[in-house]
């Protein structure tokens, strides 16, 4: 983001990128919780939270990357996660090694639904290095979010470090963001007081006509822009809840779920996707068109 540096590894004894890695051993330290599930399969989602053992939506699987649920496949010690599996079957899961910086798991979170909150100190968790390269079909990703803060955050940011590869869900100058390298979308009001249903969907080039990206905030759009194409190249740093900008912060809030497409997606596969997540969160009418 504009104006922003390096920030460095993460404080308070935090693990550097990608140290958590994929932390496949976490069942066997899990408070409560299962195995998770495929997409469009009910697999074994244990008593984590409101979606304990209720079968998950079949939502499209062409170019899904990463699918992380926070009423399934969160696995914890003593309240806190270790891992967040991803349940598209990518294994690409969220975790945390380092147990003083693991974020909090909130069974009653957002609209008393399951809520993995982040404290904008430290918290954070980490996907498995070197993913996420080729986004030359477009990218989508949605966020079900509620920010403490919004002066300059990401939410999720996919990077090869300050300002270089990077791609990120976030907030800056209290308006939602989407960035991609330098060019961003900065745009709408972000609401610390309710749940918001976060949308980017970004087109590849056709032709002569540029690459656009559209974000949407509670299923209506807020602003498109013409904006090139992450470049092709796998990200080093696949971050939950930190930035390597370095005049941000970690992210404050909560987070229920979280998608991300290697491709751009039809507006039809838009809509079901942000009526499945205002239905299964309870976001009172929010993405009804």
């Amino acid at each position: 983001m504009a104006g922003s540096g390096a920030s460095g590894a993460a404080s308070g004894g935090a693990p550097s990128a990608g140290d958590s890695g994929s932390a496949g051993d976490a069942g066997s330290t899990t408070d409560e919780g299962g195995t998770g599930g495929l997409v469009g399969s009910g697999g074994s989602s244990g008593n984590a939270g409101a979606g304990g053992g209720v079968e998950p939506p079949v939502i499209p699987q062409l170019g899904l990357a990463l699918w992380l649920r926070a009423d399934t496949g969160v696995q914890r010690v003593d309240g806190r996660v270790k891992a967040w599996l991803d349940q598209s079957g990518n294994k690409l899961d969220a975790g945390q090694l380092g147990e003083n910086v693991r974020p909090e798991y909130v069974a009653k979170g957002l609209n008393d639904l399951p809520a993995i909150k982040f404290d904008g100190a430290s918290q954070f968790l980490s996907v498995p290095r070197d993913h996420f390269g080729d986004f030359s079909k477009g990218l989508a990703g949605f966020m079900v979010i509620q920010p403490l803060a919004s002066d300059c955050a990401s939410a999720v940011e996919l990077s090869n470090g300050p300002e270089v590869d990077d791609i990120a869900f976030g907030m800056w100058q209290n308006n939602w963001t989407y960035e991609v390298d330098s060019p961003l979308i900065q745009s709408g009001n972000v609401d610390l007081l309710a749940p918001s249903l976060y949308a980017v969907n970004h087109h590849p080039a056709l032709g002569m006509v540029e690459a656009a990206a559209d974000l949407r905030i509670n299923g209506a759009l807020l602003q498109s822009q013409h904006m090139p194409l992450p470049a092709m190249n796998p990200r080093e740093n696949a971050f939950i809840g930190h930035t390597l900008y370095g005049s941000c912060n970690y992210f404050a809030g909560s987070i229920s779920e979280i998608i991300v497409y290697q491709r751009v997606l039809l507006p039809a596969e838009v809509r079901a996707i942000e009526s499945y997540l205002e239905q299964h969160w309870d976001l009172g009418g929010a993405a009804t068109p």
